[in-house]
């Protein structure tokens, strides 16, 4: 058992548990976990999920080379490019899918058993859609239950990755948006940009000037508020690619970086209010409910910090969060900033992204805590050493 782990088991040591979001690389992380005797029954779960629900999603626009993890891990020479990998309909269900690898890795381990690592924890949260997965861990399912809610909620986020894209149906860059994007020295714009350097307050005078400039309908939105100098803004390729242009010396000035996003959807504002009836009839044909009472620990929400375990019905409420709701992070981190039980937050990925974002936003709310990354090597030594 890990020094950590006997710690927390004294009473010395408390986790707080987070799950990161989208536009990090998914598919290295959860290759390595493939073949693992201790995840057998996990991607067994994955697979037959996944292809319950194929037959009505692919070849739609958002999956227009479909989707088959199971083919993509047996012969890697089949997965398709880096773009298609980050596609919303693609990467929301593998991303979570990746963490939950990351969970099932952490918790084979001794002293990190499921129940015994809910019980030792304060507090969840995820960076937008990893509100969902750190849901479902926090109900502390035993096996056979864990399991069968693990292929219910693949299946919600499959759905909701392709509603999003077809309330959304502009896929790639058109050729024209590639050029003009191109000519002010960015690559492969997307709907989603990270604004990094300058306060909210200063970029949120410059994206009002520039909506002055633009349609109604194509508006620009501070959709995610991740540190003091880092926000996402969410539109249409072009109306990201006009903000650029109007602020490009701005830019090169003060050496604010921007930087698209590895998805094809605005999320996190109200150009995806168009999925709800689309999402929400999936939701009714799987027969996804639980109530937040099913939480365990407390879940906080990133949209009005609120605690989950109060929601009615979690099925609505957290994929509007996730795709129409503004990102706070802050409001995420807050309780484990003042709880003074929490030692550590133990981040689930991918990567390391999510991590550094809630370094930067304890050190605004000047609380001292250790995030680990379960992804990172690193920080693996600690979780078990």
């Amino acid at each position: 058992m890990s020094q950590l782990s006997e710690n927390a088991r004294a009473g010395i040591a408390g986790y707080y548990l987070q799950f990161g979001g989208q536009g990090a690389p998914w598919l290295k992380e959860l290759s390595a976990y493939f073949g693992a005797d201790n995840h057998q029954k996990f991607f067994s779960v994955v697979f037959d999920a996944l292809k319950a629900e194929r037959g009505r999603v692919e070849g739609t626009v958002g999956l227009p080379q479909g989707i088959d993890l199971e083919t993509w891990l047996k012969k890697p020479e089949s997965v398709p490019d880096e773009d298609y990998l980050g596609c919303a309909a693609v990467s929301i269900p593998m991303i979570q899918v990746t963490q939950l690898a990351h969970f099932e890795f952490l918790t084979s381990k001794s002293g990190y058993e499921r129940k015994t690592l809910i019980g030792q924890a304060r507090g969840a949260t995820g960076h937008s859609q990893g509100l969902i997965p750190a849901a479902l861990v926090s109900m502390a399912h035993n096996d056979s239950e864990y399991y069968e809610h693990v292929a219910q909620f693949v299946k919600y986020l499959l759905y909701l990755g392709v509603r999003a894209q077809e309330a959304f149906p502009y896929f790639a860059a058109t050729e024209a948006e590639m050029a003009d994007s191109l000519a002010l020295d960015s690559k492969n714009p997307a709907p989603m940009v990270a604004v990094l350097g300058e306060t909210h307050e200063f970029i949120g005078g410059l994206v009002k000037e520039v909506n002055a400039t633009l349609p109604a309908d194509k508006q620009i939105y501070i959709s995610l508020y991740n540190s003091p100098v880092n926000r996402i803004l969410s539109s249409f390729r072009s109306s990201l690619i006009a903000f650029n242009k109007r602020i490009k010396p701005l830019i090169d000035e003060k050496k604010i970086k921007f930087v698209y996003l590895r998805t094809t959807c605005p999320f996190h504002c109200s150009l995806m209010e168009p999925v709800r009836p689309l999402f929400e009839a999936d939701i009714k044909r799987l027969g996804f409910s639980y109530p937040g009472s099913d939480l365990k620990i407390p879940v906080y929400s990133f949209w009005d910090g609120r605690n989950m375990q109060n929601d009615t019905d979690l099925a609505i409420p957290m994929y509007i969060d996730m795709a129409i709701n503004a990102l706070y992070w802050d409001k995420s981190i807050d309780p484990a900033a003042r709880d003074s039980k929490v030692t550590h937050i133990i981040d689930f990925g991918p990567g390391k992204t999510s991590q550094r974002l809630t370094q930067d936003t304890l050190e605004s709310l000047a609380a001292e805590k250790s995030v680990l990354a379960v992804a990172v090597p690193k920080d693996q030594k600690e979780l078990f050493s």
